[in-house]
């Protein structure tokens, strides 16, 4: 049902800014198993190379990279990110069995190893999409790590169907506008806000 509207995106990336399509980033799935996290590739070609000179400019604690008007966004990716288009392709991963619907975030071994605990609980599941950190974080300074791991904690300890359905709500309501968001700025999901 997705292939049309998958089709015009990849036409859409191409045109703005050339192939690669798909973006394909190192996360760790449930035990700590590697596996490729595919979404449509929204920053240029050379956006890990600039990586060291804009974290100065990272408004993110802890070890993401959340930049205001990130410069290696493209103009087509803005527009993706704005709507979360550019994580569809993670529903290969969810077909193949390498993350869920919903769920922690996957992210890097690197920044995984910041809160060894918190490691051990968001890797006792099979990643998200979606989760509850997406949907309840603030982005207020200094506390969004800590919001990461608070919700991702509760997610894991609290996790059931009805808890699931009511994050994919939400998540829905956040796309359309009229659900919380973020409150503290505009923001994007984790995926989006790391330097991939």
């Amino acid at each position: 049902c997705l292939g049309p509207l998958l089709a015009l995106i990849a036409l859409a990336v191409v045109l703005d800014d050339g192939f690669p399509v798909l973006f394909g980033h190192r996360r760790q799935a449930r035990g700590g198993r590697v596996f490729r996290c595919w979404k449509f590739r929204t920053m240029r070609r050379n956006a890990e190379a600039l990586v060291a000179e804009l974290r100065k400019q990272n408004l993110c604690d802890g070890p993401q990279v959340f930049i205001k008007d990130d410069p290696r966004v493209t103009r087509v990716g803005r527009i993706l990110r704005r709507f979360q288009l550019d994580e569809f392709p993670q529903f290969w991963n969810v077909l193949v069995g390498d993350m869920s619907v919903v769920g922690p975030r996957p992210s890097p071994e690197n920044e995984n190893q910041f809160c060894p605990a918190w490691r051990e609980k968001r890797l006792s599941v099979r990643p998200g999409i979606t989760g509850l950190w997406q949907v309840m974080r603030t982005r207020a300074p200094g506390k969004d790590f800590q919001e990461w791991i608070q919700y991702d904690i509760e997610y894991v300890e609290r996790r059931g169907p009805w808890l699931d359905l009511r994050i994919i709500a939400m998540t829905v309501l956040n796309l359309l506008g009229i659900g919380r968001g973020p409150r503290a700025g505009t923001g994007t999901t984790g995926a989006q806000a790391s330097s991939a």
